[in-house]
């Protein structure tokens, strides 16, 4: 594990003052409608979901909810995209029912309300339970293996499902190509080791990672594996995030996180406060926030990191541009990033 290096307080300050513009003190935002579970943006469009399986769109520069919180499946929305300008695909799972479902919402018209929870447990009963979808979707499909993880490529998406596979569809959801489960012969003995947590794309490929540490690229076009490997890291993943530039960041059990560089392997491991819940990268530099924190950390050539207390749990980040960063916290409160210095 590297030493943590502490910078000194201004220059953490000196960071913060580059990703926001002077005026940061004197502008808010408004709290969410509800507490976050995703926050998704892409153009013109942002969307907000909650952590009960409700969403609604924000205005993508004020940030205040455009419309009510509408739900239009039970549920738990375990994962949710962005596709094109107009789609939002996510998978809902109800667990008490043992129920999924993978559905493509278009944002050009509005969210509806759907069925209840009662009603569904009506129709398992009279073997109705097919019939039901979610609520304005331009397509809904079930799902007979928990969905684990979904990114996209181009103008289709990329999910994959509980020891079924990693299939391509188009936003139309017509297949492109399907491929069995990643198997990492190392990991076959560790409960849940090759369970997929996270699928991100990158340039023409498609990485995929593991519970356990495995990691394979894939070849977008025909979901080929071009190269694998175990990450021996001695916990587990719960989060990835690509630099856009080849290096990743991973957020582990254990109140740890690692930066992981491809080309030549090389591994850094931090410990921080509890678990990292989101980051950005520029120029050589991690923004991270999570467990009552924001973090500065640049593993390239002498590794510093410097951290900042939060009164919450960070969320989200989101770059406003002049305005720098801000993070929406487990609350649905904004905050710059790295407001308060140790």
């Amino acid at each position: 594990m590297t030493e943590r290096i502490r910078l000194h307080a201004s220059a953490f300050a000196a960071h913060c003052f580059m990703n926001r513009g002077p005026y940061h003190r004197l502008m808010s935002l408004p709290d969410t409608p509800t507490a976050p579970r995703f926050l998704l943006a892409n153009g013109g469009r942002t969307v907000f979901v909650d952590t009960e399986g409700g969403m609604c769109l924000l205005h993508p520069e004020r940030l205040n909810a455009l419309d009510p919180i509408r739900t239009p499946f039970p549920g738990d929305i375990t994962n949710a995209v962005l596709l094109g300008d107009n789609l939002l695909i996510s998978t809902w799972v109800e667990r008490e029912i043992s129920l999924a479902r993978l559905a493509a919402l278009d944002l050009n018209q509005p969210i509806e309300d759907g069925v209840e929870l009662p009603d569904l447990r009506a129709a398992i009963e009279s073997g109705k339970i097919d019939h039901y979808h979610v609520s304005g979707a331009k397509w809904s499909h079930i799902l007979d293996a928990e969905p684990l993880a979904l990114c996209t490529y181009k103008d289709d998406l990329i999910f994959c499902t509980h020891h079924r596979g990693i299939y391509r569809v188009t936003a139309t959801s017509e297949e492109v190509w399907r491929r069995n489960p990643i198997e990492w012969d190392s990991l076959v003995d560790l409960p849940d080791g090759e369970v997929i947590v996270e699928l991100v794309t990158s340039d023409d490929s498609i990485w995929a990672f593991s519970l356990g540490g495995g990691w394979a690229e894939i070849n977008a076009t025909d979901g080929s594996v071009l190269r694998s490997g175990i990450l021996q890291l001695k916990s587990k993943i719960n989060r990835v995030w690509s630099s856009g530039t080849g290096v990743w960041l991973f957020g582990l059990s254990h109140n740890r996180m690692v930066y992981w560089d491809p080309a030549d392997d090389s591994i850094l491991i931090e410990n921080v406060q509890g678990p990292i819940q989101d980051a950005v990268y520029q120029d050589g530099i991690w923004s991270i926030t999570g467990w009552r924190e924001d973090i500065v950390w640049s593993p390239v050539g002498v590794p510093s990191l410097s951290s900042s207390a939060r009164s919450e749990i960070g969320h989200s980040i989101v770059n406003r541009g002049e305005d720098g960063l801000w993070v929406l916290d487990n609350r649905g409160q904004w905050t710059p990033f790295g407001t308060c210095l140790n």
